[in-house]
C-alpha cells in the first residue's frame, strides 16, 4: 500500500489509489521493456545466477536462474491481471525446462548469457563454493515465480493447491499509482528465501567485474578506466550518475579498485556485438591492476566482519551504504600503508 503521508494529521493520511497501466496509456510492451532493463532490480543476484532470458518467437520462460544448490527458478512476467489459467503456462514451462539436464542448462547459459567455459565452473565462482556441484545437482528441483500486476482469488487458490502437491509457486506483484497525475510503478525484489531485502539509497556503488561470465573483463575495466556490465545485465550500471563513488569487486578476490564517475553511462560493443557493454567512465583513486597484488584487495569477509553483516557481493551493480564505503576505505588504508 502507498500513502501520501501528512505529518500534520497522520491519522488522516490518505491512501494513494492503485491504477491500471491502461489508465496511463501504458502498454504491455512498455512494461516488458521496463522490467527487461531492470533485471538487476527484480532478481537478487547475490541469491540467483541468471542463465536464460526469453527470446522472441520461442516458447521460453521470461527468466531462468539457478541458486547455489542448483535449483532452477522459472520466472514468468504477466503484463495483465493474473488469472488462474495463467499458471498453466508457467507449469508448461516447468514441463519443458524440468527435463533439462546439465548439458541443456549449459547450452542455455552459453546462448543467452554468452557464458564462456563450463557452467559448473562459473556457478562455483559465482557463489564462491568450496567445490563444484555435480552435474546431477543442476535442475534437481524447480521453483515457479509469477510476476504480475495483481493476484486474484482464483490464482491464490491455485497456487495454494499446487503448493500442497509439493510444487512451489511464488508470486511477485507490481502496482501502478498516480502521483500528481504521473504514473509511479512499485515492485519489490524477489528473494528466494522469502526474506526482506534491505534497499540502500543511490550515490555510492559496487560493481562486479563479471568474473563468473568473463574471467578477464576486470583487466579491460582497469585499463580503460570504466565500470562495465554486459548483455542482459548491462542496464545495471545505467542508473549510476556522474560524480558517484564506485568500487570494483572481483569475485573470489575482493575490492580491487575505487574511482569516481566522470559522466553518465556510455555504450560500447562486446565481442563484436554493438551496444552490449554499458559502462560508466572512472577516474581511479586507487586500483590493483596486477593480480600479484591481489592479496591487498579488501576481502568480502573483512567488510562483513567489520560491519557485522553477511553481504555476498554477487550483484552486477548495487548501491551501498556510506557505512560500508567507510569500512572499505578504512580497510584499504591499513592494507596500503607501508610496512614499518
Amino acid at each position: 500500500m502507498l500513502y501520501q503521508f501528512d505529518s500534520k494529521t497522520p491519522a488522516a493520511t490518505p491512501r494513494v489509489p492503485i491504477q491500471t497501466a491502461a489508465h496511463f496509456g501504458i502498454t504491455e510492451k512498455d512494461i516488458e521493456v521496463f522490467f527487461a532493463a531492470r533485471l538487476h532490480d527484480l532478481i537478487p543476484e547475490d541469491e540467483l545466477m541468471l542463465i536464460g532470458q526469453e527470446r522472441r518467437l520461442q516458447e521460453e520462460a521470461d527468466l531462468l536462474a539457478l541458486d547455489s544448490k542448483g535449483k532452477l527458478y522459472i520466472f514468468e512476467l504477466k503484463r495483465w491481471q493474473s488469472a488462474a489459467e495463467n499458471l498453466l503456462q508457467v507449469m508448461r514451462y516447468g514441463q519443458i525446462f524440468g527435463r533439462y539436464d546439465y548439458a541443456g542448462l549449459q547450452d542455455l547459459a552459453t546462448r543467452h548469457q554468452k557464458l564462456k567455459g563450463e557452467l559448473r565452473e562459473a556457478h562455483q565462482r559465482y557463489f564462491q563454493l568450496d567445490e563444484q556441484l555435480p552435474e546431477s545437482a543442476f535442475n534437481h528441483d524447480q521453483v515457479f515465480v509469477v510476476v504480475t500486476n495483481g493476484i486474484d482469488r482464483d490464482t491464490l487458490t491455485a497456487i495454494q493447491y499446487w503448493k500442497e502437491k509439493g510444487v512451489r509457486i511464488d508470486s511477485l506483484t507490481y502496482r501502478f499509482y498516480s502521483v500528481e497525475g504521473n504514473p509511479y510503478l512499485w515492485f519489490d525484489v524477489y528473494n528466494p528465501e522469502l526474506e526482506v531485502i534491505v534497499e540502500e539509497n543511490p550515490g555510492i556503488y559496487c560493481v562486479n567485474t563479471n568474473a563468473s561470465y568473463e574471467a578477464n573483463a576486470w583487466a579491460d575495466m582497469l585499463q580503460k578506466g570504466r565500470a562495465s556490465a554486459f548483455y542482459d545485465r548491462k542496464f545495471a550500471v545505467s542508473g549510476i550518475g556522474k560524480g558517484s563513488k564506485v568500487y570494483l569487486y572481483h569475485t573470489g578476490v575482493g575490492v580491487i579498485a575505487k574511482g569516481t564517475t566522470t559522466s553518465t553511462y556510455r555504450k560500447d560493443s562486446c565481442d563484436g556485438n554493438p551496444d552490449e557493454e554499458f559502462f560508466v567512465p572512472l577516474q581511479f583513486e586507487w586500483k590493483l591492476d596486477d593480480s600479484k597484488e591481489w592479496h591487498r584487495a579488501v576481502k568480502a569477509w573483512e567488510i562483513n566482519t567489520k560491519l557485522g553483516t553477511g553481504h555476498r557481493f554477487r550483484q552486477t551493480a548495487f548501491s551501498i551504504s556510506s557505512e560500508m564505503a567507510d569500512a572499505i576505505d578504512e580497510l584499504w588504508l591499513k592494507k596500503s600503508a607501508p610496512a614499518p
